[in-house]
């Protein structure tokens, strides 16, 4: 019984820090989610034409505040959209709701500054954001920094920024509200960087928050999972019982440590479960629930280089949508995003289960046909994809009309380095879409 009685107390508290340290990195993980979708969406709503010409150029605020600051505020919550000139003049801007004649001063700190300078270190044929946890106005808060580009067929320049898009989330009690709901994370707050944390006593677990000097900007603390402290607690009365009574005692410590493991087993796959729903966040579209860009990435790599080796074809499309603006600019947004639903669905269903559909942002899919045989099988696809969009298409009870530009590059006809496989079908999109609507293009050397 002595023996049991160590091997219990020694499971429980390895039990316990394993779930303690799964909780550290559940937030952890939820902290850089939040920061990469908050990137991620300056990234869909900077890398933008009719953004670039109607606010930076144009200085059309109340567009501004329709399709930018208005709209991230009503849609995602956001704190602050703030758009900038080259210079870091304030075009537009929205505080909750409010918006603003000026910078408040001593907004762009020197960290924040840098994260500026981060962002327009980029390529710009594909702007990367760049995002933090920063100090803002004596809070902590998530911050992303976008440069406004353009992209062609456009008059403006296509290799430089022309203004910055920040978007500015706090780390506040709504965000902490919807982890504890989301992901049963128990008693989770934040303390401010003044205060002292309560001294850990093994039932709280917490998370310095930091800015990139370093510089504290608070704390934060929850209760994770005790699975073993809870068996051990409920069991150390039965295994006390069971050295006076030997035979009755093991019988029933028995039968209540099985209970007591399901139970733990249970806290386990909870863990699980939420690690399964991060990864999906991570690596799919969060509107269609098709892949994300880099998951596609990492699926082409893996099944272009199998094409590769076995001297198979395979073709990539890069697909754009003809007329989309139209629809967000007469319908709203929310009706261009029941479209991009309901195309993410139904170009799913064109094609084999084990060709992959990804949607790259915006408007924009790309399609990995494996094991084709020629450039017909692609053609026919393509053909499915301009039936699919031929006529108006009904989405919520509205009636809308697009079309698809889209352009193809072959595996290995094109190229066998992959690198080059999806530049080579972004190219072959947009000499399609020079020529006019609806059409499609298959990639050759003259279009460099």
């Amino acid at each position: 019984m002595a023996g049991v009685f160590g091997v219990v107390i020694l499971s429980s508290q390895s039990l316990d820090r394993y779930a303690e340290a799964k909780s550290r990195e559940q937030v952890q993980r939820l902290l850089d989610l939040e920061l990469e979708e908050l990137a991620n969406r300056s990234r869909d709503y900077s890398w933008w034409n009719e953004a670039v010409e109607l606010v930076i150029y144009q200085r059309d605020t109340d567009w501004a505040m329709e399709n930018v600051s208005g709209y991230l505020q009503n849609q995602y919550g956001t704190d602050w959209v703030v758009s900038l000139d080259r210079e870091a003049t304030l075009i537009h801007g929205v505080h909750k709701g409010t918006e603003l004649e000026a910078l408040p001063e001593g907004l762009l700190t020197a960290e924040f500054k840098q994260l500026m300078a981060d962002a327009i270190d980029t390529d710009f044929a594909d702007p990367e954001p760049a995002s933090d946890i920063l100090d803002i106005q004596g809070a902590p808060a998530l911050v992303a920094v976008s440069p406004y580009v353009a992209y062609d067929p456009t008059p403006y320049a296509t290799d430089q920024a022309h203004g910055y898009l920040i978007l500015v989330n706090y780390i506040d009690e709504a965000i902490l509200g919807a982890w504890r709901r989301d992901f049963q994370i128990e008693a989770l707050r934040l303390l401010p960087a003044a205060a002292a944390p309560p001294r850990e006593t093994g039932q709280l677990a917490s998370l310095p928050l930091a800015t990139p000097r370093g510089e504290p900007l608070g704390t934060l603390q929850w209760r994770p999972e005790h699975p073993g402290q809870s068996l051990l607690t409920q069991l150390l009365p039965w295994v006390i019982g069971g050295v006076l009574l030997i035979l009755a005692g093991s019988l029933f410590f028995y039968r209540r440590l099985g209970a007591y493991v399901r139970l733990a087993h249970g806290h386990l796959m909870e863990l699980s479960t939420s690690r399964e729903l991060l990864f999906r966040q991570a690596n799919y579209d969060f509107l269609t629930g098709l892949a994300n860009r880099s998951l596609f990435i990492e699926h082409r790599h893996h099944e272009l280089a199998r094409c590769i080796r076995h001297k198979l074809k395979a073709g990539v499309l890069y697909v754009d949508l003809d007329g989309f603006k139209a629809v967000n600019d007469t319908l709203g947004h929310t009706a261009g995003d029941e479209l991009l639903c309901w195309v993410a669905k139904s170009m799913a269903k064109l094609v084999r289960t084990e060709d992959d559909v990804a949607r790259f942002g915006g408007d924009e899919f790309c399609l990995l046909l494996t094991d084709v045989a020629s450039e017909e099988d692609v053609s026919r696809v393509v053909d499915k994809i301009h039936a699919l969009l031929a006529g108006p298409v009904e989405v919520g009870g509205k009636h809308m009309l697009v079309g698809a530009s889209i352009g193809i590059a072959m595996i290995p006809d094109d190229t066998q380095d992959l690198s080059d496989v999806f530049r080579y079908a972004d190219i072959a999109m947009y000499q399609a879409k020079s020529r006019g609507t609806n059409l499609f293009c298959f990639y050759d050397a003259t279009m460099e």
